[in-house]
């Protein structure tokens, strides 16, 4: 069998639906929590999950439309509906857990530690891809990790400041 090779249009497809996850998770968490300042901080983070929406779209409108080869391994396609499966579980979970989680939230300091901990599992989760992405794609997928890379160095910075280094 063959390795298993994403195109760049696949992996942005991946992006995008862990992004939607992310905002879904983030808008439900703001509008189920009582702190105000809790609130706050899930809706900034559901607003950055809207822009790199933004930004992936039109990463994919760029993208040539590619079609599968004839004799297309079929665990290959397995393999692909797998790692879609953890885009949408393993990055971000569901709505209905970013409810829960607002409402046991026990301030800003956890919420900001949630949400460097989802950014940096996007980050490993694309950095798996690098070893299964065909060569000429991996300039796509550097794009997505300076993109997440981005936003944890923001989040890390904010934690910082409002609650000094962590250990």
């Amino acid at each position: 069998m063959d390795p298993v090779n994403f195109t760049g249009r696949e992996i942005l497809e991946m992006a995008l639906r862990i992004e939607e996850n992310g905002m879904k998770f983030y808008g439900d968490a703001s509008k189920a929590s009582k702190n105000e300042k809790v609130k706050k901080i899930f809706r900034n983070l559901a607003e950055e999950e809207a822009k790199h929406i933004k930004i992936f779209t039109d990463m994919k409108k760029l993208m040539p439309e590619e079609t599968v080869a004839e004799g297309f391994d079929p665990y290959i396609t397995e393999a692909s509906l797998y790692l879609r499966a953890i885009a949408d579980t393993e990055v971000f979970a569901s709505s209905e857990e970013g409810a829960k989680f607002a409402e046991e939230v026990g301030g800003e300091k956890e919420v900001l530690d949630y949400a460097i901990g989802m950014e940096k599992d996007s980050i490993l989760f694309y950095y798996e891809f690098l070893k299964i992405v065909r060569d000429r794609d991996r300039e796509v997928l550097d794009g997505l990790i300076d993109q997440e890379k981005s936003h944890l160095s923001r989040l890390s910075s904010l934690r910082e400041e409002l609650f000094g280094r962590s250990r």
